[in-house]
């Protein structure tokens, strides 16, 4: 199984809860305990949903840009021009889904508990994530015994799509191994 942010946490928790039903479990930008910016960001946007106010798309792509791309990314005006026209693209509502989504980064802290995963794992962080700082992932591999760690360079949360190649090289090792 493979997940990443928030699914990387759904993939700590089956791995912990039913290691029967996986071979092996790679998590990427995850964390095992919350971190407060990140809370203050998903709090910022439920208050914003809650009272009904609507972000301007122009807003809410220069955001997304800046809290989930890596400077190196964004370094070429082009690129960072790109990025921001397929977020503005995307438009800034929130869903009641993706509202439900943001209140999940309030939680206790996992560390101790992802000590008894036993299912084969691999943990990538993001070197430039600002959402979940590398840091965090770290703590995911440190817990999970045996678990592999690696990081990849310039890139930030969505890491898996400024540098797909090396996090594709990263999976395809991993899975092969198995």
């Amino acid at each position: 199984m493979i997940g990443t942010s928030l699914g990387a946490r759904v993939t700590q928790e089956l791995a912990l809860a039913r290691p029967d039903l996986l071979r092996s479990a790679v998590m990427m930008a995850t964390a095992a305990r919350p971190h407060p910016v990140q809370q203050a960001w998903s709090r910022s946007l439920m208050d914003l949903y809650d009272k009904g106010v609507e972000v301007p798309p122009s807003f809410y792509a220069a955001a997304a840009v800046v809290r989930n791309l890596s400077p190196a990314t964004l370094a070429d005006p082009i690129i960072a021009r790109d990025w921001v026209q397929m977020y503005e693209f995307a438009g800034s509502s929130l869903s009641p889904g993706e509202r439900a989504q943001l209140a999940l980064s309030d939680y206790e802290p996992r560390v101790e508990a992802y000590r008894r995963i036993s299912v084969r794992s691999l943990v990538i962080g993001f070197a430039d994530d600002l959402v979940l700082p590398p840091r965090l992932s770290r703590e995911v591999a440190d817990a999970i015994p045996g678990a592999r760690y690696a990081e990849v360079a310039d890139c930030g949360h969505i890491g898996y799509l400024e540098r797909p190649d090396e996090v594709n090289r990263l999976l395809v090792e991993f899975i092969g191994r198995g």
